[in-house]
This record gives C-alpha cells, structure tokens and sequence, in this order.
C-alpha cells in the first residue's frame, strides 16, 4: 500500500522538460500574435480615419446645400501632420497648417478641422487641394480623390464624383475586409 501510494503521488507534477516545452510553445504563439495586433490596431486607426474624412466630405455638401452658400474643402500639408479644413467664405482662405485653423478674410469661418493623429505612421494626400461644395445641388467644382494611407502601403482612398458624392475603396498590395479594391 504504501509502494501504490508512493507512485501514486510523484504522477501529479510536471517535469522540467514538459513546462520547458510548454513555455516555449507559449512564447511562439505570442511572438506571431503580437506583430499581427500591431498591424491590426494600424489598420482599425486607418478605418476610423478614413470614416471620418468621408463623413466630413459629407458633411460639407450637406452645409453647402444647407446653407446656401459654397462651403470649401481644403487640405494642408502633405504626408504625416496634415490636415484638412472646412470653411465658408474665400476660396483657400482658411489653412490649418500651423496647428490652429485660421481665416484670413472677414466674412470667411471655419466650420470644422481635423489633424491626423499625433505619433501615428498615417498619411494623406489628394490630388485635389480645395474641392468646393456648390449650394446648388451639393455639386463638387473640382472631382478629386483623398487617401489615407500607412507606412506599409495599406489605404483607404475617398473619392468624390462631379455630384459630391464619396465612395471609398482600398490601395496597396493588401485587401481590408468590406472595402472595394480601387480599379
């Protein structure tokens, strides 16, 4: 009886080499999930991004339409830390370069800024640098395209038809789930 208990007793336990080949089963599984939550948190950034340049660009038809009068759509800078204003008045009249949006005309306000996010590999650029948002019909006097993009190639590209109407679609090498491929 005590030989059976004995035994018994030493089966509960792991040996070294067992936790040894558990830990770096674990450490493995951990070093391919972590580059792939990085790239994911990038890419949940980029779509919050890009949502809210193409609920902004909808938004500046809207005022146009709203309000009777132009309202302009201005983007400054190019690349990391740029931005984008909308803004009634003078065409290109108001800037948000220098980290504050600012007219320069009386008669010209600022309805709305937006930076790209601080310390984020997130970029912008656009063939266009003011669209204007006409008060008849929310037309658009100069079509153009805006796309956010990272440093690895993924973005999500906006694109605004004669109408003012904003579609979406992806670049770079890589598909994001939901959203059309640009032709």
């Amino acid at each position: 009886m005590n030989r059976t208990a004995n035994t018994h007793r030493r089966s509960l336990g792991f040996t070294l080499v067992e936790l040894c080949v558990c830990v770096s089963i674990g450490a493995t599984l951990v070093s391919q999930a972590v580059p792939n939550l990085s790239k994911m948190r990038q890419e949940r950034a980029l779509r919050a991004t890009s949502e809210a340049l193409a609920s902004d660009l909808r938004f500046a038809r809207s005022e146009a339409v709203r309000t009777g009068e132009p309202v302009y759509f201005r983007i400054s800078g190019k690349g990391a830390q740029s931005c984008y204003v909308l803004h009634t008045g003078a065409r290109n009249d108001c800037d948000c370069a220098g980290g504050q949006a600012v007219c320069h005309v009386a008669g010209s306000a600022v309805i709305k800024a937006e930076w790209l996010p601080v310390g984020k590999a997130m970029h912008l650029r656009s063939n266009a640098e003011t669209m204007e948002f006409q008060h008849r019909q929310g037309l658009v006097t100069q079509t153009g395209s805006i796309e956010t993009y990272l440093d690895n190639g993924v973005g999500i590209r906006q694109v605004v038809a004669i109408t003012g109407r904003v579609r979406s679609c992806s670049t770079g090498a890589v598909k994001l789930s939901g959203i059309t491929k640009c032709a």
